[in-house]
């Protein structure tokens, strides 16, 4: 199995709930269920870190999955709303109608997810929308900022959301936030194609923000964050 292979099913567990929050990895444990040797995954444990999703935990338990604070979910979600408000304003100034239709066609994915309640793939595609959306700005470093960002956002955020579905909380709540995100990323959508980008910069930090809110909210309610 190549390292990028270890990586990407290491995440699919992660994102998946499979792990608690704060509880520990055993590099050993993991490297017998992926079937590889203990290098690539100490290669991938120590990506994460530096990704955000895991941290390390005292000397001898390795690594275990990250706790997150109130405040810092607030930094967090601060921080990339500056980042992709600026990036959602350069791709008005510079997008092409190729991005155009790609974060459309997506848009049209992530609804079917919605009508065929596959949600399964709408963490996937959701990334995807905010990676296209990056790429179409034409601006390396916002790419490249926005990345490194998505993956800390999307643990927290979809960790989260499965701690509270095995809560019991309302499923319909996950249901109308994306059906919210989705209204959000189509009116992005449209600013960028008529070249509004003060509109979109605007659009792009409160479709973040928004988020920010409901993500605290979960932490609280289900003392993920201390």
């Amino acid at each position: 199995m190549w390292d990028n292979e270890v990586y990407d099913k290491l995440s699919d567990l992660i994102f998946s709930g499979e792990f608690e929050t704060g509880s520990n990895l055993i590099e050993r444990n993991l490297a017998t269920r992926l079937g590889v040797s203990r290098v690539p995954v100490r290669e991938t444990l120590t990506k994460l870190v530096a990704q955000g999703s895991l941290e390390g935990g005292r000397k001898g338990e390795g690594v275990r999955m990250r706790r997150y604070s109130a405040d810092e979910i607030r930094q967090l979600y601060d921080y990339r709303a500056t980042i992709e408000g600026g990036i959602a304003r350069a791709a008005a100034l510079s997008a092409s109608l190729a991005d155009v239709l790609r974060l459309s066609i997506i848009c049209d994915e992530m609804e079917a997810t919605l009508e065929e309640d596959k949600s399964g793939r709408w963490g996937s595609l959701d990334r995807r929308f905010h990676e296209a959306l990056a790429e179409s700005c034409r601006n390396d470093r916002y790419d490249r900022a926005l990345k490194s960002l998505l993956h800390e956002c999307f643990y927290v955020f979809y960790v989260l959301s499965r701690k509270r579905s095995r809560s019991e909380l309302s499923v319909e709540d996950l249901k109308s936030h994306q059906r919210l995100a989705l209204a959000d990323h189509r009116a992005l959508v449209k600013f960028i194609e008529t070249h509004q980008p003060d509109e979109a910069e605007s659009q792009a930090r409160l479709h973040i923000l928004r988020s920010a809110d409901r993500v605290i909210r979960a932490a609280i309610e289900t003392d993920l964050g201390e």
